[in-house]
């Protein structure tokens, strides 16, 4: 993970998902790297890096049903913008 220019960037489809439930806008998918997609949200958008942290530290709290639709949703976008 990591914010260049004002792109918040990271691999974990898990934290992508979140951020994404949460209301964060995914600008990119970079295929740079054949093995892996890196998410990149919108990084200017308020309360983006208390979100991370509140991912990381396990402090942040949402409905498991929701999640798992926009990690799901995020896994056919990957696969879809394959073809």
């Amino acid at each position: 993970m990591n914010k260049q220019k004002d792109t918040y960037r990271t691999s974990s489809l898990h934290l992508g998902a979140t951020l994404d439930c949460l209301g964060y806008t995914i600008v990119e998918l970079d295929r740079t790297d054949p093995s892996r997609v890196v998410f990149c949200f919108d990084g200017e958008k308020h309360g983006l890096e208390e979100a991370v942290q509140g991912f990381w530290d396990g402090s942040l709290r949402l409905p498991p049903a929701t999640l798992f639709t926009h990690e799901k949703n995020l896994k056919s976008r990957i696969y879809n913008d394959q073809l």
